[in-house]
């Protein structure tokens, strides 16, 4: 080849000579438009990620129902003779727990811990289902010197993912069976 022979240049467009420094253009293929290509690609990417949010939503309000502790509960029996032991009124007593929340729970034990009052846990324990009721023994004891309107009682609950929960509930104690129970092992009438 001599000098005079010019090399043409495949990439050029018509008279428009190709820098050497710049990369070729990618070009589409002909009869071949992009919309239909990037709308199925959109329309795959939300149906796939609508599917995940749905579930992932959906797994996370089961785990918020099944963390969910919703209990009461009421004095409801005194049982045994019971003592009086240097002014304090100890005796075997039962509180009946109500489930109100939207799946099962286990109540392991119920204590308390108030001045004058002192409820120990015993080694029974309730399954209850929603809207179902339960008895949890409990052990008694009261001071005869002072009197109370209402309990401070907290509740060791375990939920349905396995957690245990630690829930305080109001227990009303004057006029309660418990009540008379101490008021009569106290010596006290009327």
């Amino acid at each position: 080849m001599t000098a005079e022979q010019r090399v043409i240049d495949l990439d050029a467009q018509g008279d428009v000579v190709a820098d050497p420094d710049e990369a070729p253009r990618r070009r589409r293929p002909i009869g071949r438009p992009p919309g239909p290509y990037i709308i199925g690609a959109f329309v795959l990417g939300a149906t796939l990620g609508g599917i995940g949010g749905a579930q992932l939503q959906a797994s996370r309000e089961e785990q918020t129902r099944a963390a969910t502790v919703a209990v009461t509960a009421v004095a409801s029996s005194a049982k045994g003779d019971g003592r009086n032991s240097g002014g304090m009124a100890q005796f075997d007593a039962q509180v009946t727990v109500v489930n109100a929340g939207p799946q099962p729970v286990t109540v392991r034990a119920a204590e308390a811990r108030f001045t004058g009052i002192d409820i120990r846990p015993t080694d029974s324990s309730s399954r209850l289902r929603p809207a179902a009721a339960g008895v949890i023994d409990i052990q008694l004891v009261a001071d005869c010197s002072i009197g109370h309107s209402s309990l401070p009682l907290r509740l060791s609950v375990e939920t349905a993912d396995h957690r245990t929960h630690l829930v305080n509930v109001e227990v009303w104690y004057a006029g309660s069976v418990w009540h008379d129970r101490a008021r009569s092992l106290c010596g006290q009438t009327g």
